[in-house]
Order: C-alpha cells, then sequence, then structure tokens
C-alpha cells in the first residue's frame, strides 16, 4: 500500500487568506494537490489546522469531484505550533502500514503526478529510504519515504525537521532526476500565488483539476 501525507496546517499569514481553498484552474489549490497525490498512492491523508472547517470542506469537495471519498481522509486539530514536523507525525500516525509514503506541502499545487510517481517507484524497487525529486539541480517535493522509517520518523522529537531525518538517511537518499519546474513553486504571497497562476498556463495539465 502506498499513501500521501499532505501538509495543509500552516497560518498562511503573509498570504493574507486560506491560501489552500485559493481558486486554481477549474477548482481549488490543495483539490490540484489532492489529485496529484491520489495519482501516486492508494490513500492521502490531509493534515488541517485547527477548527479549519473551510479546508476541511474544500478536501471534501475535491475527494467527491475525483470520485475519491474512500481514499481521502482528514486529520485535523493539529496545532500549528510547535512546527510543521508535528503535522507530519499526525498524518504518519494514520498510514503506518504504508509500504511508501509521500509527503506533500499543500501550498506547492503545480507537482506533476508523473513527479509523484516517479518518486514512489524508486523507494518501491528497494535500497532506498528516501527518494527526493530533482529539477535543474533544485530540490523539489513530495519526498517519497520507505514504510519502515514511518516509527523512526514517529519516535522523532516534534521539534524536529525532516531535513533532519533526511540528513540521517543521506547513504540512502536518491535523488530523481524531472522535468518538473512546477513542484518548485510554493505560493506563500500573493504574488507567488500570481505566478502560480501564470505558470499554469504552460505546466503539464495532466491531472485532473477539481
Amino acid at each position: 500500500m502506498t499513501a500521501a501525507v499532505v501538509l495543509a496546517a500552516g497560518h498562511a499569514d503573509r498570504m493574507g487568506s486560506n491560501k489552500l481553498t485559493l481558486p486554481l484552474g477549474s477548482g481549488t489549490v490543495v483539490g490540484r494537490v489532492i489529485a496529484a497525490a491520489l495519482a501516486a498512492c492508494d490513500s492521502v491523508v490531509i493534515v488541517i489546522g485547527l477548527h479549519d472547517q473551510v479546508t476541511r470542506t474544500a478536501v471534501e469537495q475535491a475527494a467527491r469531484s475525483l470520485g475519491a471519498e474512500g481514499r481521502v481522509e482528514v486529520a485535523e486539530g493539529v496545532p500549528y505550533d510547535p512546527g510543521m514536523f508535528v503535522s507530519i507525525q499526525a498524518g504518519l500516525r494514520r498510514v503506518t502500514g504504508a509500504d511508501v509514503v509521500l509527503i506533500f506541502p499543500g501550498d506547492i499545487p503545480l507537482i506533476l503526478p508523473e513527479t509523484a510517481i516517479a518518486v514512489k517507484d524508486v523507494v518501491c524497487a528497494g535500497g532506498v529510504d528516501v527518494a527526493v525529486p530533482s529539477c535543474g539541480g533544485q530540490q523539489g517535493h513530495p519526498v517519497a519515504i520507505s514504510g519502515r522509517c514511518v516509527p523512526e520518523l514517529l519516535a522523532m522529537s516534534e521539534h524536529s525537521t525532516l531535513r533532519q531525518f533526511m540528513t540521517l538517511h543521506a547513504s540512502t537518499t536518491k535523488l530523481v532526476p524531472v522535468e518538473d519546474r512546477g513542484m518548485l513553486l510554493d505560493m506563500d504571497t500573493p504574488d507567488e500565488y500570481g505566478r502560480v497562476l501564470e505558470c499554469l498556463k504552460s505546466v503539464g495539465t495532466s491531472t485532473k483539476e477539481v
């Protein structure tokens, strides 16, 4: 079984609004991320913040649009502090039986499904604990992690970072070359959201928009 954890519990202070529910294509930012995750994985866990009914509703609408209600789960009530790693751990607790887990930031909506599938396949092939997509010398997302590493991640301090874990596993980490500049575009500000909208016009549209 393969699973994805989508991190959607951030404050979005610099955006000034809920960036995950902003329109993108014919749907929303979070809907596009979910679609890419579903293209690569059997199930998807969306980790949202405390009392975030707006994001929960957007996730449920996206799952219905994709006909994937049974494959998409929301983990809510996650505190914003001490940081992103606590959200990663919250999602991993829901996928402890997975052979491979992909970690998707919720605010990088132009990741191509082919990119997610590529890193998943590398870990599935064995001999690698972590696979990271790389484009033009820059590392991007999602990061694929072997299921055998999930207990280690859950045992780490909630103040840890995914980068610290990856440093510990540097010898069993593989960079996977992809042609996907969209995976490098996060959106924390209105200007960055504008760049994502512009890039959407030229980026591949093989992900179904929701």
